[in-house]
């Protein structure tokens, strides 16, 4: 199965949030999977899927922006891995970690919610619904 796992970028865990991260990807690994994620160059859940990913030794399609600019980057990025996979975790946080220095929001803005910090990866997430395959979210405790 081609299993995308996407989300936010490294600022945005704790130590303790990421370690959580880390051990939620490997549970959503399995051993013949393919993993299909994006290589988000601010590090976080693409690039700790890759390295679990290397670790399980499975098989993966990267998808990196060609650009850091959305309509040459990310959003044609986003549609590949949406297009490529199975099935699609993204891998959001509760809340941000004390200190954070960047965007705030008020609501995940895709999502219309409070009940997680924003991710581009929702945005994916509901481009994977549209094509009618599983996507589903999974919240990290930050431990905050």
């Amino acid at each position: 199965m081609r299993v995308a796992i996407i989300g936010a970028e490294a600022r945005k865990f704790t130590d303790l949030g990421e370690a959580r991260a880390y051990d939620l990807i490997l549970s959503l690994l399995g051993p013949h999977d393919i993993l299909v994620s994006g290589h988000c160059h601010l590090g976080g859940i693409d690039i700790w899927a890759e390295e679990a990913a290397a670790q399980m030794r499975l098989k993966t399609l990267i998808f990196p922006p060609k650009s850091l600019s959305w309509e040459a980057g990310y959003k044609p990025r986003n549609l590949a891995i949406a297009h490529n996979c199975d099935i699609l975790y993204n891998l959001v946080v509760d809340v941000l970690p004390p200190g954070f220095k960047g965007m705030r929001h008020k609501l995940c803005y895709h999502c219309h919610t409070d009940a997680h910090i924003k991710s581009g990866g929702c945005w994916t997430a509901l481009q994977v619904q549209r094509m009618g395959k599983p996507a589903h979210w999974r919240t990290i405790d930050n431990g905050v």
